[in-house]
């Protein structure tokens, strides 16, 4: 196979084109240049360049968009969290209004792996003084991008602590690096962001400004779980205060360890990706995960064991062939 690399977003639309050119030619459309996942997906490439002769191509167009577009035949591997996958095939969620032509074809999707080295997490100013999810009331929350899933979540962890977004808490759809911004100049008081620990975007904004983790209210988690769809794939994820010291170097603050929210994310394709392909990038990533890990702090902490569960789409069955002769399956 014969692939090109392309990592910027600009480049967009050549993708997309060369998607329905040639079926050797294989596009990944992972969440935003500072995600986990966009990470593993350019380690995966340059792996797959570097030992096989072959390279991936990478885009960014967030879940939602991405899972349109492989159902469209535009892309070719695309990522979306396992609830929200289900919520397409049941059109339901930030899924609702799709036309019945996706969601038949949502329903065809199938599943590489899955991966848990990213999480939703909160950070505010420290000078916002808040410290709870509840103290938000009266102050400003970037809760994620424009038509993501992000701010369905985190409109009912507002919720859940008794807080109605747009009333109690000013939330604003927009990105981290806006959201940044913003909370810099002091025109906002916290943000969404989905990674790991360390993640870029928090980073780069904690040299500029003294920032805080909040953790969602471990309490009135399962509430939550039973209030949003396809609730039962949530979890909470502890992050010990060692590792965010750490990681950020003192930069950030946090009250003791952190709690973010987080389920599997899953690498999808169509299920007319011929079997080998599916079975060769499949092995490729896996075969080589300390590379992959070694390429990003954010991804130490992959694992081989999360690949195969809490999934809502069925394995492919190349991807299901690598995982059976690695006795993860039967």
């Amino acid at each position: 196979m014969h692939f090109k690399q392309l990592l910027s977003v600009s480049c967009l639309s050549l993708a997309v084109m060369g998607a329905n050119v040639s079926a050797k030619e294989v596009i990944v459309s992972a969440v935003s240049p500072t995600s986990d996942d966009y990470a593993l997906a350019v380690a995966w490439s340059n792996i797959s360049a570097r030992d096989e002769g072959d390279s991936l191509t990478v885009v960014d167009n967030g879940t939602i968009k991405g899972l349109r577009l492989l159902a469209m035949n535009k892309v070719d591997v695309t990522v979306i969290g396992s609830p929200h996958f289900k919520d397409a095939t049941l059109r339901q969620g930030q899924f609702a209004e799709d036309p019945e032509r996706l969601i038949e074809r949502y329903k065809t999707i199938k599943a590489l792996f899955a991966i848990r080295s990213s999480a939703g997490q909160y950070l505010v100013t420290e000078k916002s003084g808040i410290k709870r999810f509840a103290d938000f009331k009266g102050h400003s929350l970037a809760v994620g991008r424009p038509g993501g899933q992000a701010g369905s979540v985190s409109s009912e962890l507002l919720k859940s602590v008794g807080l109605a977004p747009g009333e109690d808490v000013d939330t604003q759809y927009i990105t981290y690096g806006e959201a940044f911004d913003q909370m810099a100049n002091g025109s906002l008081d916290g943000t969404f962001v989905w990674g790991s620990v360390p993640q870029a975007a928090v980073d780069n904004a904690s040299r500029t400004m003294n920032l805080r983790f909040v953790s969602p209210d471990v309490a009135t988690f399962e509430e939550f779980k039973g209030n949003i769809t396809s609730g039962e794939y949530f979890s909470l994820k502890t992050v010990p205060a060692s590792r965010i010291e750490s990681a950020y170097e003192g930069r950030v603050e946090s009250d003791g360890d952190v709690q973010f929210w987080t389920f599997p994310f899953m690498f999808v394709v169509n299920e007319s990706m011929d079997e080998e392909t599916a079975y060769q990038i499949t092995k490729t990533l896996w075969e080589h995960v300390e590379d992959v890990r070694n390429a990003s702090n954010a991804l130490a902490l992959l694992d081989i064991n999360d690949a195969t569960q809490m999934l809502s789409a069925d394995l492919h069955p190349g991807a299901a062939r690598y995982f059976r002769e690695k006795g993860l399956i039967q």
